[in-house]
């Protein structure tokens, strides 16, 4: 009976063996298996193909597909002057890309021909002039020839720029020292004001809204003889900074403006005045500004107006840094749900900011010959419009922005 039982449980201890053997084998395998479904395949490279002695000019748009004729997504890297190489591997092929990234813009001079000061007056003559570059910060900029500012006369002379890349501009300048004249009684309340119904008679189609932009300067508005008047949407300063003390102060008329033109169904958006140096403004603007609109609807963009162009000089800003103010604040607001733009004249449309989806063109002219796209037209700082005691800045609204 012994032996019976010995050999019954010699018999089971061995089933049990031989499954937890079998037990851990299996898991080996599905583990193996496991990995093996893990470990993706590498790519394997059938060629490599080098270019170069490719040369593209800085801040350019160069789209990798112009570069490498394939179809490919992406820009190449324009940012960093000097040589510069980036690989990329594409169906089964990697590239190398060597190439040169230079500066071949000159500074940007702009300013009168002339200009004017009473006998005895230090003038600041560099700084009257705006002297700015698409990559330096701070460009050399000097004044050439000789004046004597307590000596009547005319003088010629020649402001230069350099940048630290080499290249050079110059303007033929005129300095004009004049004894002291007796103050000119004009004032710009004098000024001839259109109104309103003109721009309307003129400019009103299908494809359009005829409308306005006001700040603190127009005071308080009647905005319900406005819409009578033919008002159909409005921009509305929210507010300017930072001031020298870093704030953001808010336009003394905006919540009266944006209640009453609500209150009469009139469409608005806002711009706020930047005085932006950095990245850390912009973020703090647009944040100032949701905070400010609590909630608030717009049915039309919120506007950067970055218009400081007397004082360029001493922002020491590129023009490519002044750009990535502008994408950020557009890039920021839409962030909060609401729609950006960038508000310019055209000269500097044309000169210094890139295209933007959304822009806002100052352009008081009778025959707009801008030729890329906008949104909006402001045509005249001289409305005249029935509720607003002043003169006022007239715009035009595109339904499309291509078809003007």
């Amino acid at each position: 009976m012994k032996k019976k039982l010995i050999i019954i449980l010699a018999i089971v201890l061995f089933i049990i063996i031989d499954t937890i053997i079998l037990i851990l084998t299996l898991n080996k395998k599905e583990n193996n298996k496991e990995i093996i479904k893990e470990d993706k395949p590498k790519e394997v490279i059938l060629e490599t193909i080098e270019l170069k002695d490719l040369t593209y000019e800085y801040d350019s748009d160069t789209k990798l597909k112009d570069v490498l004729n394939i179809e490919i997504d992406g820009i190449l890297d324009t940012l960093t002057l000097g040589d510069n190489q980036k690989e990329i591997i594409q169906d089964n092929k990697k590239y190398i890309i060597n190439y040169t990234v230079v500066d071949v813009t000159p500074p940007l001079i702009i300013g009168s021909t002339t200009k004017t000061t009473t006998k005895g007056t230090k003038i600041d003559l560099v700084n009257k002039y705006m002297c700015g570059d698409n990559h330096d910060t701070k460009p050399k900029c000097t004044i050439e020839g000789e004046y004597d500012i307590n000596k009547v006369g005319t003088y010629s002379l020649t402001y230069r720029a350099e940048d630290e890349s080499g290249n050079k501009s110059s303007k033929a300048i005129k300095l004009k020292v004049i004894n002291k004249s007796s103050s000119s009684s004009s004032s710009s309340a004098s000024k001839g004001k259109t109104p309103l119904k003109d721009y309307i008679n003129k400019y009103k189609n299908e494809n359009t809204k005829i409308g306005i932009d006001v700040s603190a300067w127009q005071d308080d508005i009647d905005w319900k003889k406005a819409k009578a008047d033919g008002v159909e949407f409005a921009m509305l300063r929210i507010g300017y900074g930072p001031t020298s003390s870093n704030e953001i102060k808010l336009d003394k008329w905006f919540n009266n403006n944006i209640k009453k033109a609500k209150e009469q169904g009139i469409p608005v958006g806002v711009y706020l005045y930047s005085y932006a140096k950095t990245i850390k403004d912009i973020k703090e603007q647009a944040k100032w500004i949701k905070d400010k609109l609590n909630g608030q609807t717009l049915e039309l963009p919120i506007a950067f107006d970055w218009e400081n162009w007397s004082t360029f000089n001493k922002y020491d800003v590129s023009f490519k840094e002044l750009n990535d103010l502008a994408k950020a604040f557009i890039e920021e607001v839409e962030n909060y749900g609401y729609e950006g733009m960038l508000y310019s004249s055209a000269y500097y449309l044309n000169h210094i900011w890139k295209e933007y989806d959304n822009t806002w063109l100052a352009y008081y002219t009778k025959n707009n010959d801008y030729s890329k796209s906008y949104t909006m037209w402001q045509l005249t700082s001289s409305g005249k419009v029935n509720g607003i005691s002043g003169p006022v800045d007239v715009n035009i609204l595109y339904s499309d922005k291509n078809n003007h």
